[in-house]
């Protein structure tokens, strides 16, 4: 049966971050982390780590933000959250072609114009060891809180091998759908995470033995199932708790907020029943008119499916696979050559 398996392979491929935005996400945080030092701001071991979608490699596309832990002493409690951010953002006033931006509750925002991406500099206090919970500055409140990035970060990793590589991806493809059908009125990127991270912990979407193309649907299906009731009948928003520190993260998501999310989830849930029936059928142009109204533009062209079918077919066994005219690869995948057979469609 014909699939949309290069189809998906080929669409995380295009909106993955390219190796050069990988890199320059890498580099200037070391950077600044020079900066820092040099200008004598005390800090305590590891000093710095990367956070952020970043870290947990579920960023899409150019990675507009990065994430940075900066470690500080915890005698830093006795000052004000908002003394603390004041002397970071001083240092690094003078940081080369940079601007930092106004605002920030836990952090210090440290834009490159020229590279169009930014720096999240929170300061954190590691009372209890990495292993646990951090206390991070909040402007607002004047007090330090807690927050468990790092913990966050090894629950998704141990998830996503849990469901045999699939979480990280799905997320990243949930982000792009959003970004695609939702210009305003759209979940943050971390809540909007967590919702995919609850999806598949809760064995509410399942992921053995499944192509990409029936994931998705299947979270669709969910999230259009689960919240329903209080789409036609409610009157406030779904209660997202994070995983580790069981806060609410939704408090802030306003209801005509999640109104715009499930009408959009709502149609995305029917384009994407729609193209596993046509996939069923092999259908699969018809699959594909619908699949590319779920992710639009990021949507291979079938020159980029036959590319990579060819380059599988290459990898398997080269000179014995072929790319059959539906994008599929006929090949063996062990290290016995098959027999000459006429019946190509089996």
């Amino acid at each position: 049966m014909a699939t949309t398996r290069f189809h998906f392979d080929a669409l995380l491929h295009r909106i993955n971050p390219t190796q050069e935005r990988l890199d320059l996400a890498k580099t200037l945080p070391g950077e600044v982390r020079g900066w820092l030092e040099d200008h004598e701001l005390e800090t305590v071991d590891p000093h710095t780590l990367l956070t952020g979608s970043y870290a947990r490699h579920v960023a899409i596309l150019d990675i507009p933000d990065v994430d940075v832990l900066l470690f500080v002493p915890t005698e830093e409690r006795e000052n004000t959250p908002n003394s603390l951010l004041r002397r970071v953002k001083g240092i690094l006033d003078d940081y080369p072609d940079t601007t930092i931006a106004a605002g920030q509750r836990r952090s210090v925002r440290l834009e490159f114009p020229l590279y169009d991406l930014h720096l999240d500099i929170v300061p954190a206090i590691v009372a209890n060891g990495l292993d646990k919970p951090l206390e991070i500055p909040n402007r607002e409140t004047q007090d330090w809180i807690e927050s468990d990035p790092l913990g966050y970060a090894g629950s998704l990793s141990a998830l996503n091998k849990a469901h045999g590589g699939k979480l990280v991806p799905l997320i990243k493809l949930i982000k792009t759908w959003r970004d695609v059908h939702m210009q305003v009125r759209r979940p943050k990127s971390y809540l909007l995470e967590v919702i995919v991270f609850r999806a598949l912990e809760s064995e509410s979407v399942l992921t053995e033995g499944r192509g990409m193309a029936a994931v998705v649907a299947e979270f669709f299906e969910h999230v259009a199932d689960k919240w329903n009731d209080l789409m036609e009948q409610g009157t406030s928003v779904p209660r997202v708790f994070d995983p580790q520190l069981g806060t609410l993260l939704s408090g802030s998501w306003e209801r005509s907020h999640f109104e715009t999310f499930m009408r959009r989830v709502r149609e995305a849930n029917k384009a994407t029943l729609r193209a596993v029936a046509y996939e069923e059928d092999d259908d699969l142009d018809r699959a594909c008119e619908q699949w590319q109204s779920v992710f639009g533009e990021h949507w291979p062209s079938d020159e980029e499916v036959k590319q990579l079918a060819r380059a599988e077919a290459a990898r398997i066994q080269p000179g014995s696979a072929r790319v059959a005219p539906t994008g599929s690869v006929i090949g063996v995948t062990g290290g016995v050559q098959s027999r000459p057979t006429r019946n190509y469609g089996g």
